[in-house]
């Protein structure tokens, strides 16, 4: 890379004299001269485009390299957070999105900084040329102040208006997803409303690019007025030029040597200016990144480990939530003891604070007032990825992973993905069998159309996500200490529903020995007659607690709701 600099520097010393030769030597009628002058300048033009053909080949890999490294060290500190809450925190998106979307400045600050010393040594080989024609044209470089500070000035208006504009395009981009993501794009099209969402995103997209205009057209007019200046200097120095040829003190090669110095002085100068600013805007970058990776360790804290065995169970004191920018709690005063090899199920309206409960039982979410204990120790003090390793189950909105169909289910025991007979195992015990005798290549089946897969129907997506769950225990992991159902057979009819959480509850039965608990949560109150206890949601609160058998007794709401159930499915 030194070389390079060097042979940069070469080069336009190389050019420049090549071309005071040429001239002067064709007025002095030196043929010999002139051939020479051709041949020093027609090889500065050779080695200039096969070093510039390097340095863009060099770039190209360099940037790809850098960008995959800080791609890879960004999701493996975000991957490492043990929490949910700061993906549903809008400043924390914001941040992130800035982070992503300039990666690319981070990946090219290594060679903007090697372009910069470059264009350095070469604007010291071009004024030492000026100096060398006449002293005072060396304070060409002085107007080089001037732009250094307006680009400044055009940086920060840019950045700000970029970081400002953040959230809108965030939105934009989500308004056009609806429009093309399978699942959201059939509503769009059944409703009509495709139009509707792109003027909406388009409304959004005009008012960030109008945003940005006036930014650039800020940052135009300062820059504008340095390059008068500078444009106003190169007049002044071939004034110069004219009078030293005029008093016999310079030749006409001379004139040719400060018009093409001035215009490469020209050219290094934006070099400097552009590299500068990518180095600025790498720095910004810089900060987002070492801001997450602050993030990511303050929030992987290190804990004691998870108990092998579950003996006092898990107990929730007077535990409250909010959700970042809310104003209130969604959940509020709850305090439960959950017995170890016991099922529980969570009931209640939609909205009553269900999934949210589950969140924070599994560690995703943390409680914003109260705490979770098990077996007496605090929850917020056991190593989080021990206690993830521990546990087992799927949620309501499951993921739908579209890889082949083996490591879609293999994934809930990273370590077990390649192992066949586990992922079978798997299979069998969520009753997902005869969703993989439906794949034409069975487990090996892509899944997705748009990978040109299959696209499984809603109910076969969730049996997946159960054979995912049962991973950890078929695999031979160690065995779970809470197995969270939330919802995972929505889209089943009711009998299959009974049939699949019958057969994953005496699984789970039959592993008490280990402490196990099993937490569901179902709207379907036919289903959660099977628990051991049944917890009723009402507003964020508790509002009943018992076996099935007192809530009915009790003739509260549990008992009312059952029976309106009862009498829909006769």
């Amino acid at each position: 890379m030194f070389v390079l600099i060097i042979g940069q520097a070469g080069v336009i010393a190389a050019l420049g004299l090549s071309q005071l030769w040429l001239v002067d030597s064709s007025a002095a009628h030196r043929t010999g001269a002139v051939a020479g002058a051709v041949a020093l300048g027609t090889l500065a033009y050779g080695v200039s485009a096969v070093a510039g053909r390097v340095q863009s080949n060099l770039w190209i890999y360099l940037v790809g390299r850098v960008r995959g490294r800080l791609n890879e060290e960004t999701q493996r500190a975000i991957s490492s957070i043990p929490t949910i809450t700061h993906v549903e925190h809008g400043p924390y998106i914001d941040r992130w999105n800035r982070l992503f979307k300039n990666s690319q400045s981070l990946a090219a600050m290594p060679w903007s900084t090697l372009d910069a010393a470059a264009a350095v040594v070469s604007l010291a080989v071009t004024i030492g040329l000026l100096v060398w024609v006449g002293p005072v044209l060396c304070l060409l470089a002085v107007l080089a102040v001037p732009l250094f500070f307006a680009n400044r000035h055009s940086d920060r208006l840019l950045r700000r208006s970029r970081d400002d504009n953040t959230e809108l395009l965030r939105r934009e981009q989500r308004l056009h997803e609806l429009c093309i993501e399978p699942e959201p794009a059939k509503e769009v099209m059944l409703a009509g409303t495709g139009e509707i969402l792109n003027d909406r995103a388009s409304a959004l997209w005009r008012e960030a690019a109008a945003a940005e205009t006036r930014a650039r057209l800020r940052a135009a007019a300062a820059q504008a007025g340095a390059w008068l200046l500078y444009a106003a200097g190169v007049a002044a120095a071939l004034l110069v030029v004219a009078d030293l040829i005029g008093d016999g003190r310079a030749t006409v090669g001379a004139a040719v040597l400060v018009v093409s110095l001035a215009t490469q002085l020209q050219a290094q100068l934006r070099t400097v200016l552009d590299s500068l600013s990518t180095v600025a805007e790498a720095g910004q970058v810089v900060d987002h990144f070492w801001w997450l990776r602050r993030y990511a360790e303050e929030a992987a804290r290190p804990g004691t480990p998870a108990p092998d065995v579950l003996g006092g169970g898990i107990t929730l004191h007077d535990v409250r939530f909010r959700y970042p920018s809310a104003d209130t709690d969604v959940l509020h005063g709850i305090s439960l003891h959950l017995t170890p090899g016991s099922t529980v199920a969570i009931v209640g309206a939609n909205g009553a604070g269900k999934s949210t409960l589950i969140k924070l039982l599994t560690g995703v979410y943390e409680p914003t007032g109260g705490h979770i204990t098990v077996d007496g120790e605090p929850l917020a003090g056991i190593d989080r990825s021990g206690w993830r390793d521990r546990l087992s189950g799927v949620y309501q909105d499951f993921a739908r992973i579209r890889l082949l169909t083996r490591e879609t289910v293999g994934l809930g025991s990273v370590r077990h993905i390649r192992d066949r007979p586990s992922v079978t195992a798997a299979v069998d015990r969520a009753g997902a069998a005869d969703v993989l005798e439906r794949l034409p290549q069975g487990l090996d089946t892509q899944l997705g159309a748009a990978f040109g897969g299959v696209e499984p129907s809603l109910g076969q997506w969730q049996r997946l996500a159960l054979a995912r769950s049962l991973m950890r225990e078929v695999s031979g992991d160690r065995p779970p200490l809470c197995v969270v159902l939330d919802e995972p057979t929505a889209a089943l009819d009711p009998l299959a529903e009974h049939d699949l959480f019958q057969h994953f509850v005496e699984q789970v039965r039959r592993a008490t020995r280990q402490g196990a608990v099993t937490v569901l949560v179902s709207h379907r109150f036919t289903t959660v007659r099977m628990a051991d206890v049944i917890v009723v949601l009402e507003d964020g609160q508790v509002a009943e607690h018992g076996t099935h058998a007192e809530l009915m007794a009790a003739g509260g709401g549990y008992a009312e709701l059952y029976a309106l159930q009862e009498r829909a499915y006769r």
